[in-house]
């Protein structure tokens, strides 16, 4: 029997019935079907992209967790570790609370500031002052003024430290200006020992006021009587936040002189005989409102009674001398007051603070001169539980060195008991 044979459909030769293809043009003659994969093999590899996926995200998640974090922000950080949640704040003034992401400062052109930086830190629950504990997480703690390049007075910051004169404080950094700085930004870094980074910034603004300055050569000052007058005019002309200088010749004053109206600075002068300006009388300081009132290079020289310095506002005496007063300066109502490199002889007693409230505007009474006072210092109410900083003083023959009647902090370690 012959074999059953077939042409190809493709080159027309003569094929075998059974063949798959032609030997000829070796093209396929079978049709072909599609394999079906087994329906458990799709559940396997969707478990499969499921698996994945899931295991990207717990690691993302665990990237995210264990990651370094970098927290940047003008004023306050809210900052949480396995510890707690902390509230990290800079503020220029001595408020633990509240933050102060910028500032205007009123200066004169050519003045020269200074400001402190404070970083508190609160436990956000508690309310608690958490610095010192906080500060034992942290690696390092950097201060620095950012600032346009041609600033014609740049600023200056120290790097960050505890100061004794705001002990809450956990670190202060002090800023140097002038009335001439530019804009400028401070930015504190801290960097923790886990990695964590936190930036706190400040915006610090200079506005410069206008200063004037009134000397013996171009108005009348020589008597009492005429430099009354002057403080008066001034007082009605001069509106703040305008400075006011007055420089006083080397004359001696009788009666007394009032500043009420407005802040007027005084400055004293010598003669050739080395006679310096003295005032007989009291001197009242009381402005209502502007800055505090500077008195430099004065003589106040008492009969054994009244005030020299009688401040119910915001005072400060530098290289002024009193002698022979029931008391010397008088720091009252709810003010601050300052004498530095003073001296204070033979006063019944020499700087008496008697002033309730809560401000502070410099805690150091450095390099003051007591002798021979009946109570070199008194203190009978302060604005403030700040220590007050007696460096570089010297105490010698008084009857009673320092009466703390309220009990105030003192840092005396660096004076000098004769």
């Amino acid at each position: 029997m012959s074999e059953k044979r077939s042409a190809c459909p493709y080159c027309g030769a003569s094929l075998p019935a059974e063949a798959a293809f032609c030997p000829h043009c070796i093209h396929s003659i079978r049709s072909r079907q599609a394999l079906k994969v087994p329906s458990h093999l799709w559940r396997k590899t969707l478990k499969w992209a499921v698996g994945a996926v899931v295991l990207a995200a717990v690691a993302l998640g665990l990237y995210r967790y264990v990651a370094p974090a970098t927290y940047d922000a003008y004023g306050e950080v809210t900052y949480t570790n396995a510890d707690g949640t902390y509230q990290l704040l800079l503020t220029f003034r001595n408020e633990r609370f509240t933050p102060q992401p910028e500032i205007t400062e009123q200066a004169e052109q050519d003045g020269e500031y200074r400001m402190p930086s404070r970083l508190f830190i609160n436990h956000v629950d508690t309310g608690a002052n958490a610095g010192q504990m906080f500060l034992q997480k942290v690696d390092t703690v950097s201060a620095e003024i950012r600032q346009p390049a041609d600033s014609p007075s740049p600023m200056v910051c120290s790097q960050p430290e505890y100061r004794d004169f705001s002990p809450e404080a956990a670190q202060i950094s002090l800023v140097d200006f002038t009335g001439r700085s530019a804009p400028a930004e401070l930015v504190w870094t801290i960097r923790m020992e886990n990695g964590d980074t936190i930036r706190l910034r400040q915006k610090i603004a200079v506005e410069q006021i206008r200063t004037y300055d009134y000397g013996p050569e171009d108005y009348p000052m020589s008597t009492m009587e005429d430099l009354q007058a002057l403080v008066d005019q001034i007082t009605q002309e001069i509106p703040l936040p305008a400075v006011v200088n007055l420089h006083l010749p080397a004359v001696t004053y009788t009666g007394s002189l009032t500043i009420d109206g407005r802040p007027i600075n005084l400055y004293g002068s010598v003669d050739p005989a080395g006679n310096r300006t003295t005032f007989t009388d009291t001197v009242r300081v009381g402005p209502k409102e502007g800055p505090i009132t500077y008195f430099y290079d004065l003589d106040f020289a008492g009969g054994g009674t009244g005030v020299g310095v009688s401040a119910s506002a915001r005072f400060w005496a530098e290289n002024c001398t009193f002698t022979h007063w029931k008391t010397g300066v008088l720091g009252y109502g709810d003010v601050w007051v300052n004498v530095i490199g003073c001296r204070f002889a033979e006063n019944g007693t020499g700087f008496h603070f008697n002033s309730s409230g809560s401000y502070v505007t410099h805690t150091l009474f450095n390099d003051n001169t007591f002798v021979e006072n009946d109570t070199a210092v008194l203190l009978e109410d302060v604005p403030s539980d700040e220590p007050l900083n007696f460096q570089g003083c010297r105490f010698t023959d008084n009857g009673v060195d320092i009466d703390n009647r309220c009990g105030q902090p003192v840092e005396i370690s660096q004076a000098i008991f004769e």
